[in-house]
């Protein structure tokens, strides 16, 4: 186990099971490449230890991480780097990765923020998923979900 370019690499076996069961990260071989936000997820639950602190992992992404945290302690499974990685994919929950399609993207944003709406919204569709802001704010969280409306 180790930093490696931006991931957190797993190479042992149970704990590779486990995290591949969980959707967590990218398999490849025998080991599952963590994105550095993730690493922290998974540190802050006691899962694994990259060695570094919550805060190094996730400088800079901390409305990233607290909008990760919210749907993995919902039972959501989320997924980074695929497709344009302004989004993050997430699955319905209680399925897989694997069994069915991601459900929609979700953009994250800070509380106040103007998202690009039409070119979010082209992009969802061209995906074809459903689009959701993810707004953070000292409150919490505000989810809103976008979508084109057609009047044919």
């Amino acid at each position: 186990m180790g930093l490696e370019g931006g991931f957190f690499v797993v190479d042992d076996t149970e704990l590779v099971e486990k995290l591949e069961l969980l959707g967590a990260g990218v398999k490849e071989g025998e080991k599952v490449k963590l994105p550095l936000i993730e690493a922290a997820y998974f540190q802050e639950k006691g899962a694994i230890d990259t060695g570094k602190s919550i805060e190094e992992l996730i400088e800079g992404n901390e409305d990233l991480f607290t909008v990760l945290k919210h749907l993995r302690d919902s039972g959501r499974i989320v997924r980074f780097g695929e497709g344009d990685s302004e989004f993050i994919r997430v699955y319905r929950k209680g399925i897989r990765v694997g069994e069915d399609r991601t459900e929609g993207i979700i953009r994250v944003l800070k509380e106040g923020e103007t998202p690009d709406l039409l070119a979010d919204v082209a992009t969802a569709g061209k995906m074809r998923k459903e689009l959701t802001y993810a707004f953070v704010g000292k409150d919490g969280i505000t989810f809103v979900k976008a979508y084109r409306a057609g009047f044919d």
